[in-house]
């Protein structure tokens, strides 16, 4: 029972306990998703009764039920302006009342044709959020049409019916659907970007701790001089220029190889290789400041983040939302990937971008301010 006796050997599973307890805290983001207030924009180009109508019922569906947040938020807009509100990803869709709405309907029997509601989808903001904005916008048109094929039905009630009508009778509405910013074919669903954003992390945190093993080792085996010890680090700085690269063209060459619809080798290949060094100086700096136990941080970080980049965050709990999603770096490199694969971006892409190259300037400040960093002289036996 020696070993029982042992406090290292207690703490066994105890980290095991907190080892699975942050492996699954990710299911209380993707356990059980609940959309809330996911923003949505309404376009009227008409006026009427049968315009109120539509608007009285975006109203009753932007009330939640039993007291529970929406799923969508609606916000009124101008039709001119969407395009670019989409391309800022203000919106995942939009349900707009075209121009003779409300005569279209109003003439649909006489006419025999449909009145129509038109569906604009969002699809590069989010693939997730963008399929649950056209399902119900899709669905609240579909209310709609129910509720004016009930009316019609009853308004003519004993009369003969043509079989020509039939078709309006039963959809007086239709919805025209258009996609915006669009998935392009074999981009893993909308989820390439953040697949070849993940190698970057990885890459520069993997570079970044051998190459700080590698320093250290350096530094207890040599007394070197603050001028060296500078010299060295940009040396490291320089090794961490060809990690990124190697991370960038390795990315983009295997996506290659695996058949994703790349817009540009080249330019995915560097934006990669600029993520990825931006967040090697940003472990070279958290690294050089507190060692080793660095790695498990940014593992952690990593493992909390695979939760949230691939879900809309009108998905996630507010806790996620609040403390976890705005600190995980792989979400700028994802954004901006996406930015580059859906919304025609160069090799800049806003503020995407603009967080990126913050994080690895801070990383740089940081790491070179290590050089102060007080240094623990060697132990000397007593005599």
């Amino acid at each position: 029972m020696r070993l029982f006796k042992e406090k290292l050997a207690w703490a066994a599973p105890i980290a095991v306990i907190l080892i699975i307890a942050l492996f699954s805290v990710n299911l209380f983001a993707q356990g059980d998703p609940q959309v809330r207030n996911l923003p949505v924009a309404l376009i009227v180009n008409d006026s009427g009764e049968h315009v109120d109508t539509v608007k009285t019922a975006v109203e009753q569906m932007s009330k939640g039920v039993d007291g529970a947040e929406p799923m969508l938020a609606f916000t009124t807009e101008k039709e001119e302006n969407i395009e670019k509100l989409f391309d800022d990803k203000a919106y995942y869709g939009a349900l707009v009342i075209p121009e003779g709405y409300n005569d279209s309907i109003e003439n649909a029997l006489t006419n025999n044709s449909a009145a129509t509601l038109k569906v604009y989808i969002n699809q590069g903001f989010n693939m997730t959020g963008a399929n649950v904005a056209k399902t119900a916008l899709n669905g609240l048109i579909t209310q709609l049409s129910n509720q004016y094929s009930t009316n019609f039905l009853t308004q003519l009630d004993g009369q003969q019916i043509d079989a020509s009508k039939a078709a309006v009778l039963v959809n007086p509405i239709v919805a025209e659907e258009t996609i915006f910013n669009p998935i392009t074919a074999s981009t893993a669903n909308g989820s390439a970007p953040t697949l070849m954003a993940v190698p970057a992390w990885v890459g520069a945190l993997i570079g970044g701790f051998i190459l700080f093993l590698s320093t250290s080792s350096i530094l207890k085996r040599d007394i070197l001089t603050r001028q060296q010890t500078l010299r060295l680090m940009g040396e490291q700085v320089l090794f961490g220029v060809l990690v990124a690269l190697f991370s960038g063209f390795t990315v983009a060459t295997l996506g290659t190889i695996a058949g994703i619809n790349l817009p540009s080798y080249w330019l995915v290949a560097f934006f990669v290789s600029f993520a990825a060094f931006c967040f090697f100086l940003l472990v070279s700096a958290i690294t050089a400041w507190i060692g080793k136990p660095a790695i498990t941080l940014f593992m952690v970080v990593m493992l909390l983040g695979m939760g949230v980049l691939m879900t809309p965050q009108e998905m996630l709990p507010d806790f996620f939302v609040n403390f976890i999603r705005p600190w995980v770096p792989i979400r700028f490199a994802s954004e901006g990937l996406r930015e580059i694969f859906y919304f025609g971006s160069g090799f800049y892409t806003g503020s995407s971008f603009n967080t990126i190259l913050g994080i690895g300037i801070v990383g740089l400040i940081i790491y070179v301010l290590s050089i102060f960093k007080p240094v623990r002289g060697p132990k000397t036996e007593a005599k």
